[in-house]
């Protein structure tokens, strides 16, 4: 046919097509050549392209055709129907192929994409009658366009052909191929060669359909991919039928394809992916994909952030966010999908955490959105939580390890990223995942309070500093998810009042939380439509505890403050609480009160001073009259209170507002001073004599009842408020004198007048100077009358005396602030005499004295201590006149120095003058003492003693100031003494001032050793505050720097200043040790802050980066300052000091804290270093033994001297090889001092195996993401030679890191895990090498013992586990020092100590035989008073033979446990060598058995019980003597037969496991590897028969 007759066929073709002849159309067809058939297909095609279609869908004749060519194969003309039919298919599909062009495809969407549509839908009839020839041609047509244009034509993906031509190809039987044929022969050539007759030279080949599918799936994989045509690709793949190596070559493939798609086509092709995983490996998918999205969030945050491209990474960034967003929505309906998916997500997940390396926040996340899917929210939030929680304790654990940092610090999990990134990425479509989020950290906040509840060591999850770092992440956490999304913050509020009012031990951190996010400024809006959530916590605040109910308050005060109606509702509640008949409820009611009168008290003062910079603003005007109002009504409250309510509540009313007079913002308030002095002033003037009608200015006997002998009038704590409001009413009128305003009126009983302050001074005076001049007769006391509290009249004393002495004390605290450090003269009045100060503290001491000696409650014991307790002086007033007594040199050099700017007596004249007036109160050693005593109670929160009406309610923390200001008073007063340098004094002590020259035998702790503990109290309190490094490190730039500490120092500073102070506390220890006697408590409390520091020194140096410069100086002064301190430390033990247990744990607490830093630096920042140190190493010199030599050392020592004072003499290897420092002086190491310090080490070892212990889990970690980094490195090489061989472009780029870094920090870290072992091992050897008795416990030892083989069990079961770590030299060194030398002294020691246990026990019975006739006549009762003691004298043999049994018990136990231990590690050491095929078996050689037997010389005889009760033999036991055990007695019978058995059960099995094993290994003690029973027992009456009862039946 020629192209002429083309259009008339084509005439014809529709003609019939429309007339339904398609029998005739087929004749027609059958009749063409394929030449013309394609001339017919292109004509047709291109004449419907030109002209839109033809309105019957397009290609009109072409769809005729295939059905004439179907009517041909139903008549029965199958060869020329399917002829014609493949024909026009291969036709159809060539012109498709051409038409795939990008240009074509827009119009093709423009106008509906229907042109091709019903060609599709008539190939898709077609293909059950094409001929299997014609589905081969038409499969390989498209596969040379895929390797052609790299997609495959749209029309067919579009409307599913190619997936079901697919298909059908896998299902074609047998076919032979002819050569020509181009799609056939390069199967051919390329497919391994079947079973058949398939030869090279042969013209034709036999091949399966299912070949040639595989072959186009393998082919297409291969092929170079258009990244537009990604995702149909993709799809085209999924949705063939694959078999299982189809599906991974098909998954790989998109894997591969998703790492270059773009950002657009990601959520498409992810889908596909997670579709596909529902026919098989769903681990390798899920791993796939995380990891091109862990590339990509790499790639963004190593693009630079330049000015010029900031704005297109914050958009690339946010592109990015949103499409995991739409990822994450996808896994998510994937897994609702397929629940299969959810399990390989979490394996996945736990994968990742466990090895802390591959946790990206996109994996987070999508972790958070499982866990709302109801069926996996278990498993996701304890996964997360164990992650999170696990985390941090790593972290904390290797700020602590510092040796590990080298090898640990690559697979650090960053849980602070993790949830901030989370937090940060919701705005960009993560917001599914945030109320996951906010239940994930409630969670945790609940998990971290229960694991603080547990003691000490009893869990596994972290310690305590861990768990509070985690409860402050969780805090930060929300608030920041408050502050950025609005539709969590109500689920947030409603959270956080549940935990509030239901969970105590979760009320702390809430209202932390809740504090946060009333006071942020960018929350407040935000929390101002919750307000109303709040009304529900106020409702159940008497149901809460008082002091969580002030922090409630506290914490809502922005809100309460803001907000009217929320303060009208908590108003109208407390209101109610206060006037219940429950007496805590009102504690409760009248806490709340006071913390809402000192936020609006607050509040006025703010508002008056932006009044006053505003020039009148109405906005702070308005606010200041809601504040007055609001402080009337709560004032109003506490008036009615003070008149209406019980003796300890208005106690508790009066201390509180003595709190709200020492806050500034208060003082400095003259409204809120007004206010206050109308509510003082009528309670001050009932009790005020004027008239002097009295000798005492108080009515002190009105105000305990006669006939209860009970106080009804706190009038001490009311004096103490008047004192502070009349001294605050004079400063205030002082300064307003000053600046020219008018003075106050009201104060401390005296109506306002002109002559207010000379009033107030004067009725003052007369209270100070009447109070000073009394005697107890005055107040109806008798100093040697009865003042016990079980007596009436004793109880009345005593409650007299104790008003009696607030009195004094508050007089006592006027007068010192006035005379010196108050405002007298600048208000128009004189100071008071500093002598009337010192007649009150005499008065004061008196009274205490009297309470001390003679207040005894029911058990007679003493009530009160020391007078300082029934002081209730501030701390900001203790601190203010410690300046004064304890002068500072370098403060009173400088009669302008800055720190009296900022002193409360700043406005007079100098400091060096009040220096000189508080001279008479510096010489008094007792008065000097009772101010360090008040400010060590306050510094530790201990409330001031006020008898059965204590206040229960504990103490605030003391302000961060005013504690830096009692450290630098008590350093720079007293201290700096002792520091030598130019602000020390000489040795001779008359140069000293007055408080620390000795006087004779003073009572109590000296002015020293308070100023030491102090100090100490301080460094405490400052770390108990937050920011522990940061606040000593000011605190030593407070106590050191002549001026006063910035405000924010550098951390360089902060470290340059503690390491200065680390040195001058050297200085002083040594000063204190020079005395005679010497200093030993003041030395204990200064070594301990030494160890605090050297502690925070350690910490801040290890936790900068290792290549800062600055940080690297600050790294070395520490190094420097704690190789120092630890070379001091070590003389001290060695040298001329005093034998004192603490002095010596102190001691050795400071080496094992400043240990970390004792080897070299390098070796601590640098796996290259350290690689280095080990390689380089020789058997003398290991470099990560160098820290553990002061320890050992100081074991060696105690070795030394054990031996010596238990006559067991030193061999001359032992002499030589034992103690340390040259020659160490013994005498300080006695049988008093050696036990603790023993028990010192012991701990020490524990804390140290603990270390290695988690070094050995991070030493798994390692070697786990070296074989994931080579199964890495593996999957793409071969992903690149698939590449190559499909010559495709690479994918995205991916850093690798090779083999050999990683193998070699795993084998750096192992060995160092050994080195240390052995170093503990070493030194425990020199302990067991102790003969331990009576005198001196081995338990302790052996415990640690215990320890130390779970440790390398552990290591050895890390080993089994990670095939890549060899047998090191330094691992099978430690194993011949663990089983040849530790079990060998082990097993001499259980024979040397509980043989002499047995011998110990039967001697409690053979000496009791020896009872006299008058015992056994007191055990037949001869006489009531005889038979009484013949009772006494049984119960305590009964009692003794009852302890005997019970350490017995415990010994017994303690042996199991360490021998169950040493049969564990054994074992495990023989499967090692099996497996790498290393002799390790002949370490464990047993030279003795460990059949533990009862040796029956050691079991005492009946005869000898009974004769110790009187009985012969023969004859019973009398009733009464025993012949029934008591209860306890029969309980720890039971629980010792219980323990016995189990510890039995349990060897019996590890013994035979054991026998077996050494039977293999031929290490038994014969050939079959059973015990003799002839061997020798090492140890008596343990384990395997019953054991001898203590009571003869």
């Amino acid at each position: 046919m020629n192209s002429n007759d083309i259009p008339s066929t084509l005439r014809r073709i529709i003609d019939l097509g429309r007339a339904k002849s398609y029998a005739e159309l087929g004749r027609l067809l059958a009749a063409q050549d394929e030449g013309a058939l394609y001339g017919l297909v292109e004509a047709d095609v291109g004449a419907a392209s030109r002209a839109e279609g033809t309105g019957d869908g397009g290609a009109v004749a072409t769809q005729h055709m295939f059905k004439a060519a179907g009517a041909l194969i139903e008549g029965g003309t199958v060869a020329a129907g399917q002829r014609a039919l493949g024909t026009v298919a291969a036709a159809c599909v060539a012109q498709i192929c051409e038409d795939n062009v990008a240009e074509e495809e827009e119009e093709e969407e423009e106008d509906g994409g229907c042109r091709w549509a019903a060609v599709c839908d008539r190939l898709l009839e077609s293909l059950p009658q094409q001929s299997p020839r014609a589905v081969i041609d038409v499969s390989f047509r498209i596969l040379a366009e895929l390797k052609t244009s790299g997609s495959a034509p749209a029309a067919l993906l579009r409307h599913g052909v190619l997936p079901m031509l697919l298909d059908t190809l896998g299902a074609i039987g047998q076919i032979e191929l002819v050569v020509a044929s181009a799609h056939a022969l390069a199967a051919a050539s390329s497919q391994d060669n079947p079973v058949g007759d398939q030869t090279a030279a042969s013209s034709s080949v036999l091949r399966s359909g299912s070949s040639l599918k595989a072959y186009w799936v393998d082919s297409a994989c291969a092929y170079r991919w258009d990244p537009r045509a990604s995702a149909a690709l993709c799809a085209l793949l999924r949705e063939i039928v694959l078999d299982e190596r189809q599906t991974r070559v098909v998954a790989r493939r998109m894997l591969r394809q998703l790492r270059s798609a773009d950002y657009a086509e990601l959520p498409a092709m992810v889908y596909q992916l997670l579709l596909l995983a529902r026919k098989g490996h769903k681990r390798e998918i899920i791993a796939g994909v995380f990891a091109v999205f862990d590339a990509l969030e790499k790639r963004e945050r190593a693009q630079p952030a330049a000015s010029d491209r900031q704005e297109r990474n914050s958009s690339r960034g946010r592109e990015l966010g949103d499409i995991e967003g739409t990822v994450l929505l996808h896994i998510n309906y994937s897994i609702k999908q397929d629940y299969e998916l959810s399990s390989a997500l979490i394996a996945y997940g736990r994968e990742q955490s466990g090895l802390a390396h591959g946790v990206s926040a996109f994996l987070f996340a999508c972790l958070l959105s499982l866990a709302r899917i109801h069926r996996f929210e278990k498993d996701a939030a304890e996964l997360l939580r164990s992650a999170v929680l696990r985390s941090i304790g790593d972290r904390v654990a290797l700020e602590t390890t510092c040796w590990a940092r080298p090898c640990v610090a690559r697979i650090a999990f960053d849980a602070h990223r993790l949830l901030g990134a989370t937090v940060a990425r919701a705005s960009y479509g993560w917001d599914q995942v945030t109320q996951a989020l906010v239940a994930l950290c409630f969670g945790l906040l609940d998990t971290a309070h229960a694991a603080a509840k547990r003691p000490p060591g009893a869990s596994r999850s972290g310690s305590h500093e861990a768990l509070a770092e985690t409860q402050e992440l969780c805090v930060a956490t929300l608030h920041r998810a408050f502050r950025a999304h609005p539709f969590v913050r109500g689920e947030i509020v409603d959270q956080i009042v549940v935990r509030v009012v239901f969970q105590e031990e979760a009320q702390a951190r809430c209202t932390d939380l809740l504090r946060r996010l009333a006071a942020a400024d960018d929350c407040e809006e935000a929390f101002r439509p919750l307000h109303a959530k709040l009304v529900s916590a106020f409702d159940a605040i008497a149901a809460i505890p008082p002091d969580a109910a002030e922090r409630l308050v506290a914490a809502a005060a922005p809100a309460i403050v803001a907000d009217a109606q929320l303060r009208s509702a908590l108003l109208l509640v407390l209101r109610k609480i206060l006037f219940t008949h429950s007496v805590e409820g009102r504690r409760t009611a009248l806490g709340a009160l006071f913390v809402l009168a000192r936020c609006f008290a607050t509040e006025l003062s703010r508002s008056g001073r932006r009044a006053r910079e505003a020039a009148g603003s109405r906005a702070a005007g308005l606010r200041a009259d809601a504040a007055m109002s609001v402080l009337l009504e709560v004032l109003g409250l506490v008036r009615r209170c003070l008149v209406q309510q019980q003796p300890e509540v208005r106690a508790l009313a009066y201390s509180r507002l003595a709190q709200l007079l020492d806050d500034p913002e208060v003082a400095a308030s003259q409204f809120v001073l007004r206010a206050l002095c109308g509510v003082v002033q009528p309670e001050f003037a009932k009790y005020y004599d004027a008239s002097r009608a009295h000798d005492s200015p108080i009515a002190v006997t009105q105000c305990v009842s006669p006939a209860s002998a009970r106080v009804v009038v706190p009038v001490a704590a009311l004096l103490r408020c008047a004192a502070k409001l009349a001294h605050g009413m004079m400063a205030l009128a002082a300064s307003a004198e000053r600046d020219g305003a008018d003075a106050p009126s009201g104060a401390g009983g005296v109506s306002s007048g002109p002559t207010l302050q000379q009033s107030a001074h004067a009725i003052w005076t007369d209270i100070c100077a009447r109070l000073a001049a009394t005697r107890l007769e005055d107040f109806e006391l008798d100093p040697a009358g009865s003042y016990a509290l079980d007596d009436p009249a004793g109880l009345r004393n005593h409650n007299t005396a104790l008003l009696v002495a607030g009195c004094l004390d508050a007089a006592l605290e006027y007068a010192l602030m006035h005379c010196v450090g108050g405002s007298g003269g600048s208000c128009g009045c004189e100071p008071s005499d500093p002598n009337t100060a010192m007649k009150l503290f005499a008065k004061f001491v008196r009274v205490g004295d009297v309470l001390c000696s003679l207040c005894v409650d029911e058990r007679k014991r003493r009530v009160v201590a020391l007078p300082s307790e029934l002081s209730a002086m501030s701390l900001g007033r203790a601190a203010h006149v410690l300046q004064l007594v304890l002068p500072d040199r370098r403060r009173l050099r400088s009669e302008r120095h800055p720190a009296d700017a900022r002193d409360p007596g700043g406005c007079r004249p100098g400091h060096a003058g009040a220096v000189r007036k508080a001279a008479l109160w510096s010489a008094n050693q007792a008065f000097v003492r009772h101010l360090l005593e008040v400010a060590l109670a306050r510094v530790l929160r201990r409330p001031p003693f006020a008898g059965h009406a204590a206040n229960h309610n504990q103490m605030s923390a003391p302000d961060a100031d005013l504690v830096l200001r009692v450290a630098c008073a008590v350093y720079g007063g007293v201290l700096a003494h002792y520091a030598g340098g130019a602000d020390a004094a000489d040795s001779d002590e008359q140069l000293l001032p007055a408080c620390l020259r000795p006087r004779g035998t003073a009572r109590g702790r000296s002015v020293l050793q308070l100023s030491a503990e102090l100090l100490l109290a301080c460094a405490n309190a400052l770390l108990a505050a937050g920011d522990g490094g940061g606040a000593l490190g000011r605190m030593a730039l407070a106590v050191l720097a002549p001026d006063p500490p910035v405000d924010s120092p550098t951390e360089e500073e902060e470290i340059e200043a503690a390491a200065r102070l680390l040195s001058a506390l050297r200085t002083v220890v040594t000063s204190f040790l020079a005395q005679r006697p010497a200093a030993v408590r003041e030395s204990v409390h200064i070594v301990t802050l030494m160890t605090l520091l050297a502690a925070r020194l350690t910490r801040l140096a290890v936790g900068m980066p290792p290549a800062d410069e600055s940080a690297t100086r600050a790294r070395t002064a520490v190094y420097r300052s704690i190789s120092s301190a630890v070379g001091w430390a070590l003389r001290v033990c060695f040298g001329d000091m005093p034998e004192d247990a603490g002095l010596l744990k102190a001691l050795f607490a400071l080496l094992t804290t400043c240990q970390p830093f004792l080897q070299p630096m390098d070796t601590l920042f640098s796996p290259a270093a350290a690689a280095v140190a080990l390689g380089s190493m020789s058997r003398g010199h290991m470099p990560d033994l160098d820290e553990f030599a002061p320890v050992g050392q100081i074991v060696g020592t105690v070795r030394s001297a054990s031996r010596i004072l238990l006559d067991d003499a030193l061999s001359d290897a032992e002499d030589d090889d034992g103690g340390g420092g040259g020659d160490p002086n013994l005498d300080v190491y006695t049988l008093r001092t050696l036990p603790p310090l023993i028990a010192a080490i012991t701990a020490w070892f524990k804390q140290e195996l603990h270390r290695i212990e988690w070094a050995c889990h991070q030493l798994g970690r390692c070697a786990a993401i070296e074989k994931m980094r080579q199964q890495q490195q593996q999957q793409q090489q071969e992903e690149e030679e698939e590449e190559e061989e499909g010559d495709g472009d690479g994918g995205l780029d991916q850093s690798t890191t090779t083999t050999t870094t990683t193998t070699t920090t795993a084998e750096i870290f192992e060995r160092r895990i050994c080195l240390r072992i052995q170093a503990v091992a070493q030194m425990l050897d020199q302990l067991l090498s102790i003969h331990f008795g009576p005198r001196i416990s081995g338990d302790l030892v052996i415990r640690a013992l215990n320890d130390l083989h779970r440790c390398f069990l552990l290591l050895t079961k890390t080993k089994l586990a990670c095939p890549d770590l060899p047998v090191t030299a330094e691992y099978v060194d430690t194993l011949a020092l663990l089983c040849q030398s530790l079990n060998t002294r082990a097993y001499a020691m259980f024979l040397d100590k509980y043989t002499g246990a047995a011998e110990s026990l039967g001697s409690t019975f053979s000496s009791s035989s020896t009872t006299t006739g008058d015992a056994k006549g007191m055990l037949s009762g001869a006489g009531k008073g005889d038979g009484a003691k013949g009772k006494e004298k049984k119960k305590s043999l009964t009692a003794r033979a009852g302890s005997a049994k019970s350490k017995v018990l415990r010994d017994s136990a303690l042996v199991s446990s360490l021998v169950f231990q040493i049969e564990q590690t054994e074992k495990h050491v023989i499967l090692l060598s099996s497996r790498f095929k290393v002799p390790l078996a002949h370490y464990l050689k047993r030279s003795t058995a460990r059949d533990f037997r009862i040796e029956a010389a050691a079991i005492p005889s009946p005869v000898s019980v009974s004769h110790h009760y009187g009985v012969q033999p023969g004859e019973s036991m009398p009733q009464d003597c025993g012949a029934q055990p008591h209860e306890e007695e029969e309980e720890e019978e039971e629980e010792e037969r219980a323990v016995l058995a189990e510890n039995s059960d349990e060897e019996t099995e590890i013994l035979v496991e054991m026998d077996d094993s050494e039977g293999v290994a031929g290490i038994g003690d014969d050939d079959t590897g059973i015990r003799s029973e002839h061997s020798v027992d090492p140890v008596g009456y343990l384990q395997q028969t019953k054991r001898p009862r203590l009571h003869h039946r």
